[in-house]
């Protein structure tokens, strides 16, 4: 499949596949952001996508991000018809302050 897109700002980075066989798009944030421990944070990708006829998106989680940083994502449904930024929304399950995550690379999967 491939995925129908359009840039929403300067800032938007093309979904990117991480090779010929993978399930998804790779997503980058447009912005830098910081997770507080224990908080969420919905970060914006300045793109925008064309899903086919009687299909949806789903924003999944990278086992990298879960293992190394303690970040899900969760929300992670874009329906046929959505045609806005598309955000993933980020958790931080650690309470350690010195923990902050400075994210530049979204590491989410678009299924």
């Amino acid at each position: 499949m491939h995925l129908r897109f359009a840039r929403l700002s300067e800032h938007a980075t093309a979904p990117t596949k991480g090779s010929a066989r993978a399930v998804g798009y790779d997503l980058y944030s447009a912005y830098d952001y910081t997770v507080p421990p224990m908080e969420k944070v919905l970060v914006k990708t300045d793109i925008q996508i064309a899903l086919p006829s009687g299909c949806y998106g789903r924003v999944a989680p990278r086992s990298g991000l879960a293992a190394k940083h303690f970040i899900d994502v969760g929300a992670g449904v874009i329906d046929e018809d959505y045609r806005g930024n598309v955000g993933v929304v980020l958790f931080l399950f650690t309470n350690v302050l010195c923990c902050k995550i400075n994210l530049i690379k979204v590491d989410a999967d678009l299924l």
